[in-house]
């Protein structure tokens, strides 16, 4: 049975009464014209009772339906997630039908699940959650691409600076060669061509024996200035080591003829001379390398000039790098005497290679 509002109840009821008030003070009023007045009368009191009713009852529908209460939503105990849309709206609200059978609560939540909701467009970048100042937008799927930015090329690397090269020596212009003793001489020549000096003094006392090295500084100076043989005596000629030691002839330019301490005198005469023993084959091969120190004239019967064709002949027959400029190791010292030399052993059972480590140790 439909349930009303205590307050419509009142209303009905004084409606009720008012209506039958009025009735009844109408019939009352009248005169009686004749004794069949009862009846009639109240017969057409049930008549127009019965109309004021149906009116009525059509007033307090109206009013009932103009008169809306709040509408209540019946709580879920399993709520779906929450969507913002759709909404509703008021034109929804469950008051269509008061005589329906109520069901619980206001509103009745709907059966089917929750459609999911539209999923966005394929073209909405979402907004990053990254606290970028400025975040940069990413190109959508129904434009071009977007060329990227030309990457600047990166500046060259410098290359490492190499190690500063000692400041070379001067070239030797003038005739007289640095050096006014045989062990100055050695030193001169070792700190240009990178040569041990112990190993210089080593193989000049091997190759033509030790009274050179007690030269006086005038002798030493004589001998170490170019073109001293032209007027020299022949004895200071073959003194001196200026003419072919294996033939005993002397140059033309020293006035010729020979010596008489030749060694091979029969041999294959290699023009070798000076202090070192050096060929002219030596001489000739080495003067690319001996330019930058002696750029206007060379000549093995020099002293100075003598020790820089060896230095320079011996490390480029090494075939090894030698470990620096000033000592060398045993097999390195014995290998350069080697290479000089053309073996080591010769002799009734003598080592020329041994005898020049030997003497090497020795002037350390």
């Amino acid at each position: 049975m439909l349930s009303i509002h205590p307050r419509i109840r009142i209303g009905i009821v004084l409606l009720a009464s008012f209506f039958v008030s009025g009735l009844i003070m109408k019939y009352t009023s009248d005169s009686p014209t004749h004794e069949a007045a009862p009846h009639i009368q109240l017969q057409t009191l049930a008549s127009d009772l019965t109309t004021s009713i149906a009116d009525s009852k059509s007033s307090i529908l109206t009013t009932i339906q103009s008169f809306r209460l709040p509408a209540l939503i019946s709580f879920n105990p399993h709520p779906q997630p929450f969507q913002e849309d759709p909404l509703i709206t008021p034109t929804e609200a469950p008051f269509e039908d008061l005589h329906a059978e109520p069901t619980q609560g206001w509103i009745t939540l709907p059966t089917s699940p929750p459609q999911s909701p539209t999923p966005p467009s394929t073209h909405i970048i979402p907004t990053s959650s990254t606290n970028s100042t400025n975040p940069t937008p990413r190109p959508t799927t129904n434009t071009s691409p977007i060329p990227p930015t030309t990457i600047p090329k990166p500046t060259k690397t410098p290359k490492p600076t190499k190690p500063p090269k000692p400041t070379p020596y001067p070239a030797i212009t003038t005739d007289e060669r640095p050096g006014s003793t045989i062990q100055e001489v050695a030193r001169e020549v070792g700190k240009r061509a990178c040569f041990p000096y112990a190993l210089l003094m080593a193989t000049r006392t091997q190759e033509s024996g030790a009274w050179m090295n007690g030269m006086s500084a005038s002798t030493t100076k004589k001998y170490n200035t170019y073109g001293w043989w032209k007027s020299a005596s022949s004895g200071e000629v073959c003194a001196a080591l200026a003419y072919s030691t294996q033939s005993g002839l002397v140059p033309s330019d020293s006035g010729g003829g020979s010596c008489t301490n030749g060694v091979q005198p029969g041999a294959y005469d290699q023009k070798i001379m000076g202090l070192m023993q050096v060929s002219e084959e030596e001489e000739t091969k080495t003067r690319k390398y001996t330019q930058a120190t002696l750029p206007n004239s060379i000549d093995r019967r020099v002293l100075f000039d003598n020790m820089l064709i060896y230095a320079i002949a011996t490390r480029n027959r090494l075939g090894v790098t030698p470990p620096g400029c000033d000592d060398w190791p045993q097999d390195i010292v014995k290998l350069a005497a080697e290479k000089h030399f053309g073996a080591c052993a010769y002799g009734n059972g003598k080592n020329y290679c041994t005898e020049v480590w030997n003497l090497y140790r020795s002037f350390k």
